[in-house]
């Protein structure tokens, strides 16, 4: 894992360590040695195991683990206390106060708004020079919704985006720079929430809050909470709905499946299996040994699900490559398994879909503006975004002369 992390080919680099071995030790940027994960059987395992913990805290040995270093990728487990550091009961409380504002039913309610999103996005794109298909589209779309469920007041939107993407793609987390902007960031969300107190609503945020007065959330989890939550619903599904529209792209027989809403849902999922918008699980580390195959990972070890590579893994997937809409849906690792299943999972899925049916209604012939070996990635392992990935098409050229 060297390079230029920009154009690291995530895909082949998993499939050439796969059929390696399904679990093996690698060392990761920061001369971090941890054991990776790479067969889909083995993922499903080890994403079940409860003795691989979220909390790094409960290791035994303060040596173990990041041994008190930072490392790029790391802020998911470093910062606070939140769903993706928490297991146990802990987590279940966690848990058990956002499900009711983050079901399937729940994210039904924000399909007219998505709808409104997508078309306001999609008339600026057609009236831009340079439509981008990220900063124009995908990760505004991200931005609105996941900032009108959480309740985010507008004025703070712009510098929150800002602050949460530098954090989550930081190279050096103990940079004075990085340190300055994580403190920036945690003291505008305190802002937030003080204002959600003040002004409360029909949100996310405002729930949040009277769980914490309730004694259901500390006041460092009310925050924490907040900022997973934002930041897990713009950075992933960004990537998923850039990613996706990329396959689409390349294989623009699959337009087709997105004129009905049932094969635009299977799509859906096809491409959640193919492009992985979280490459990597948030990091574990091992409680006791723990064997997987023939390997025996030992106590202490930091251990990453490579979910991309699971999901390509043709021993599960025959074709893995090939998006098929007769696959047996639901079956692929995108986000996760058992209790720390992605709980925005149905808005990610929501968005993704109606997103890439409206992008492609629109602009039937949308094509990449430039050769796809130029598209470059920010992130290293867990966020694995596109910078930018310019698009053009005719009705997009025709209209922005007018």
């Amino acid at each position: 894992m060297s390079g230029d992390p920009s154009s690291w080919d995530a895909a082949m680099a998993f499939r050439e360590l796969r059929q390696q071995a399904p679990v093996q030790q690698v060392v990761l940027p920061g001369d971090l040695v941890a054991w990776l994960i790479t067969g889909a059987a083995q993922a499903r395992q080890a994403l079940a195991d409860a003795r691989l913990a979220h909390d790094m805290r409960r290791l035994p040995d303060p040596r173990q683990g990041f041994g008190g270093r930072r490392y790029p990728d790391d802020i998911f487990s470093a910062e606070g206390r939140h769903l993706l550091n928490s297991d146990g009961t802990d987590h279940h409380r966690l848990r058990t106060v956002l499900a009711p504002l983050l079901s399937r039913t729940a994210a039904k309610r924000w399909k007219p708004f998505i709808a409104r999103t997508c078309t306001e996005l999609l008339d600026d794109m057609a009236a831009a020079a340079e439509p981008d298909l990220v900063t124009d589209y995908a990760r505004p779309l991200a931005v609105r919704t996941t900032a009108a469920v959480l309740g985010i007041p507008a004025a703070a939107r712009q510098q929150l985006t800002r602050l949460t993407l530098e954090m989550i793609r930081a190279v050096d987390p103990d940079q004075p720079t990085v340190r300055r902007q994580r403190a920036t960031l945690f003291g505008l969300w305190a802002r937030i929430v003080g204002h959600k107190r003040r002004q409360p609503a029909d949100d996310l945020l405002t729930h949040l809050s009277h769980a914490h007065s309730q004694g259901h959330l500390t006041a460092e989890e009310l925050v924490t909470v907040a900022w997973g939550l934002f930041s897990g619903g713009i950075s992933p599904t960004t990537t998923l709905i850039a990613s996706a529209a990329i396959e689409i792209m390349r294989s623009p027989h699959l337009r087709d499946a997105l004129r009905a809403e049932a094969t635009a849902a299977r799509l859906t999922e096809e491409l959640l299996r193919i492009t992985s918008p979280f490459p990597v699980s948030v990091w574990r580390f091992a409680l006791d040994d723990v064997a997987l195959d023939t390997t025996v990972i030992p106590q202490g070890s930091v251990v990453l699900v490579a979910l991309a590579a699971a999901n390509r893994d043709p021993a599960a997937f025959p074709k893995p490559g090939t998006a098929r809409l007769n696959r047996h849906q639901g079956g692929h690792l995108a986000f996760g398994l058992g209790p720390h299943y992605c709980p925005g999972a149905p808005l990610a899925r929501l968005q993704a879909t109606d997103a890439l049916t409206a992008l492609f209604h629109r602009f039937p012939d949308l094509r990449l503006a430039t050769a796809e070996t130029e598209l470059r990635r920010q992130g290293v392992l867990i966020e694995r975004g596109f910078e930018r990935v310019p698009v053009y098409s005719g009705n997009i050229a025709t209209k922005a002369t007018r």
